[in-house]
C-alpha cells in the first residue's frame, strides 16, 4: 500500500517538524515543500521565470544560503 501524508497549517505552526517526525517514525520519505517554494521564490526574486525556476530546481539550489533559518539548522544538527 502506498501512503501520501499531507500536513497543512499556517506558517511557523510546526508542519515541518511534525512531518519529519511522522516520516521518521513510519519510515516514509519526507518532502519539504516549503523549501521548494522558498527556492523557487528566491530564483524568481533574482529575475528568473517562475516556471523555469521550478523546473530547473537542483540539489544545489535547495542548499542555497538563506532558504533555511538558523533555528532550523540548529534543530537539524540535533537530529543527526
Amino acid at each position: 500500500m502506498i501512503f501520501t501524508v499531507a500536513i497543512d497549517g499556517p506558517a511557523a505552526a510546526g508542519k515541518g517538524t511534525v512531518g519529519r517526525a511522522v516520516a521518521t517514525h513510519f519510515g516514509f520519505a519526507h518532502l519539504d515543500t516549503g523549501l521548494l517554494y522558498r527556492a523557487v521564490g528566491a530564483q524568481v526574486l533574482a529575475g528568473a521565470d517562475p516556471v523555469e525556476a521550478a523546473r530547473g530546481l537542483t540539489p544545489e539550489a535547495l542548499a542555497a544560503p538563506g532558504l533555511r533559518s538558523p533555528r532550523w539548522r540548529a534543530r537539524q544538527a540535533r537530529w543527526r
